[in-house]
């Protein structure tokens, strides 16, 4: 069966250190949301397809008609990163509020007021082959030989054997970080590869919320703190609390996505040193925390909150051993 025929999922990275290496190249870790595109240009057919293994292209106008132009190819499967910028850097937060758009309206609007970018790094599919098997640098190759950039489209570009100099010019301009790719690698569906290296400017962990506390004073319409998780070991355990971060906008999402998966059982280990009033919730909901590091018992240490992973399923928030040295 064709790739064309399966909702793929992405391959994806452990974490490292900065480095240098003949064998790998290196590319900025965008702060976006991850899509596999599906653009069969003789039926005019483009799907855009997240992590959580659903279409979402609809909220994106203006990337769908730099498509036609963009694309040489009959039926082509590309992967990237979809980013709105600010000043030259992706912003999160005006990607979260495209994210939560629904109607045909205000979608055009704010395709307008804060238009999107596709940065494509990968092609896995061309006009009825599967390229998934060839070394990372054919498939970039033949990337650039089908796509034209636009407006909206962008290719990623990269840089050889220099991933420390890269990676210290990359945290000078307040990026997230750099992915490490190894030239020969093929590319791994929905597999964490360590030909594929994420190298990360600040500190965070993709969590679970497993419930909150009750928010006092100006919190106390909201909540308090969120406790956090993830699978450690085949388990779901608790990694600490993260009261801080939030911006006003993130409390009222956070809020009402708490209300609608709030349950009377915890699903997790530990947390019994909790002291205040809490409530629990189905381990559904994932979010980003920064921290300074992990304690020997894994809990964070000074943990503040980044975004809402809508993207991402809580299945994926798995803490691997290999992860540890880079997170102690």
């Amino acid at each position: 069966m064709s790739l064309w025929d399966k909702k793929i999922s992405p391959m994806l990275a452990f974490l490292s250190n900065p480095f240098d290496s003949k064998e790998w190249i290196f590319e900025v870790k965008f702060d976006g949301t991850r899509t596999i595109a599906y653009l069969d240009l003789e039926k005019n057919s483009f799907k855009f397809l997240n992590r959580r293994g659903i279409f979402f292209e609809k909220r994106y106008p203006e990337i769908l008609k730099d498509i036609p132009n963009s694309i040489n190819a009959k039926k082509v499967i590309i992967d990237g990163e979809i980013c709105v910028f600010e000043g030259g850097k992706p912003n999160f937060y005006k990607l979260a509020e495209r994210e939560q758009v629904g109607s045909k309206f205000r979608i055009e609007l704010l395709s307008k007021l804060m238009p999107a970018t596709f940065i494509v790094f990968d092609i896995l599919h061309l006009d009825g082959d599967d390229l998934i098997d060839l070394p990372l640098m054919e498939r970039k190759k033949i990337l650039r030989k089908t796509v034209k950039e636009s407006n909206n489209i962008l290719i990623s570009s990269w840089v050889e054997e220099k991933g420390i100099k890269f990676f210290e010019e990359v945290k000078k301009r307040e990026l997230e970080g750099i992915v490490a790719k190894k030239k020969d690698s093929r590319y791994e569906i929905g597999k964490r590869s360590k030909n594929w290296l994420k190298i990360k400017v600040f500190k965070s962990l993709d969590c679970i919320v497993l419930g909150y506390t009750k928010g006092k004073g100006m919190r106390e319409e909201y909540f308090g703190a969120l406790l956090c998780g993830i699978y450690f070991k085949n388990k779901l355990s608790y990694l600490g609390k993260v009261g801080t971060g939030f911006s006003e906008f993130d409390l009222k999402i956070l809020k009402n996505l708490l209300k609608d998966i709030q349950v009377d059982k915890k699903y997790f280990e530990g947390g019994d040193e909790i002291e205040e009033e809490t409530y629990f919730v189905e381990p559904k909901l994932v979010i980003e925390v920064s921290f300074m590091s992990l304690t020997p018992d894994l809990k964070f240490r000074a943990p503040s909150f980044k975004k809402i992973r809508n993207d991402k399923k809580a299945s994926e928030c798995v803490l691997d051993e290999s992860d540890l040295a880079f997170l102690l």
